[in-house]
């Protein structure tokens, strides 16, 4: 598996997200606009497309004027830090310069390209026209593009390749059966042709992750989910889950991926010999991996809808005292398949994980049912989002004299978490 970044860059107002939208086969609503709101800072998007991750960036317009949600100069100054944030990891591997059919390109238009290439001024990166028809029922001939090349070519606007993509929906006026369907699949035919991965030398990097999470969260359905096929065990009962840590192996992007599920965290009244014999298992996992390169990512499972005390819990335990703040935290959301929109949960519950003092690196809404298909593509999509970041992160060993002391301050942690625990048990039997 190959890991694209795709920039869309270009007019304001265009439609860059409503491409975005047709690329990801959702249709253009409401809840899709609140995902870009009009592009006012730059978006990621996920696409997996033949087992290929595709990172879609939507930028603002780079127009001059009112019509941009925001100022020129400040979109060309995000477009170009986020060019340069992408090139210090994995590269660029195309921009789509989106703009509105026109008979012959303006001046205007000749501005807001000359901005698109400033950002990626010295860089070898492909560069193609989505050109977005301004009127639906006009046809467009097929020789526009040669016929206006000329008018180009003398405002110096080139590009590897072009596509004219109409946006709406099949049943808009006028109803055309199957536009949507095969405007999408000639943008995503032009982007597989063009765009080229710039692999790092050291290829495929490997990335070690400790799965984390309690009992029943749904660790195995994850595992799952990223593989796209049922590798590890799903069962009800808690006592034949994971006894301790399983390796699973992956290769998503240009990641080679060592993913440890570890044994189910209990909450502290499940018992202290469980969950000194998970912390101690996750330690010797720890060590282990310190010594085959480094741990890159801690990925916490927390089951929605509610936020409980326990993640915050399991944050602190594993986060601020076993890794002592070292290992990046991922968390992953799961049992979301009845939310309408799964992405919403994280808007409305970050406050609360911001009051627990959980911070992240990244976050994917899930749902681990296969059996909800709608739901289930998108959940892999955000999952491979998350995981295909993880290079940037770093790894952290742990050093030897750190295994003692970590061990002391994670009982002293535990102990003193039990105790609260069974304080507030009595004062609710008082009441």
């Amino acid at each position: 598996m190959v890991a694209y970044n795709i920039v869309f860059a270009g007019e304001a107002g265009v439609g860059k997200s409503s491409l975005i939208d047709l690329l990801l086969d959702l249709e253009v609503s409401e809840a899709s606009n609140r995902v870009f709101k009009g592009a006012a800072e730059r978006k990621r998007a996920i696409a997996i497309q033949d087992r290929n991750v595709y990172r879609l960036w939507n930028t603002p317009g780079l127009d001059k004027g009112t019509r941009g949600h925001v100022p020129q100069r400040q979109a060309a100054k995000i477009l170009k830090s986020l060019i340069k944030e992408l090139m210090s990891g994995d590269g660029v591997h195309l921009v789509v310069f989106c703009f509105q059919f026109t008979e012959v390109p303006t001046n205007s238009l000749r501005k807001v390209y000359e901005a698109a290439l400033a950002s990626v001024h010295g860089i070898q990166v492909p560069v193609i026209a989505a050109v977005v028809r301004a009127d639906e029922i006009m046809q467009i001939s097929e020789d526009w593009w040669s016929g206006a090349g000329a008018d180009r070519k003398q405002k110096g606007m080139t590009f590897a390749a072009y596509a004219c993509v109409p946006t709406l929906q099949d049943m808009h006026y006028p109803p055309m059966l199957g536009r949507r369907i095969r405007a999408k699949e000639d943008l995503w035919q032009l982007i597989k042709q063009h765009a080229v991965p710039l692999l790092p030398p050291d290829f495929p990097p490997k990335i070690n992750i400790i799965l984390l999470g309690q009992t029943g969260v749904g660790k195995s359905s994850l595992v799952n989910l990223i593989a796209g096929q049922r590798i590890a065990d799903v069962s009800p009962d808690a006592d034949v889950c994971t006894k301790s840590p399983t390796e699973y192996r992956f290769e998503a992007g240009v990641h080679d991926f060592r993913i440890w599920d570890t044994t189910g965290l209990e909450e502290p009244e499940g018992g202290v010999n469980g969950y000194t014999t998970a912390i101690s298992k996750t330690l010797q996992l720890i060590r282990r991996l310190a010594a085959a390169g480094g741990v890159n990512l801690l990925l916490l499972c927390m089951k929605g809808p509610k936020v409980t005390r326990a993640t915050q819990g399991n944050y602190r335990l594993f986060y601020e005292i076993l890794c002592e703040e070292y290992v990046p935290v991922g968390l992953v959301i799961t049992h979301l398949e009845r939310e309408d929109d799964m992405e919403e949960w994280w808007g409305k519950n970050k406050k609360t994980l911001d009051g627990y003092g959980v911070r992240s690196v990244g976050h994917a809404c899930v749902t681990g049912l296969p059996s909800c298909p709608k739901k289930y593509a998108p959940s892999r999509a955000a999952i491979y989002g998350l995981l295909t970041d993880c290079d940037r992160f770093g790894k952290y060993n742990m050093p030897p004299d750190i295994w003692l002391k970590s061990v002391g301050n994670a009982m002293w942690f535990e102990g003193r978490r039990r105790q609260r625990t069974q304080k507030a048990l009595r004062r609710g039997r008082g009441r």
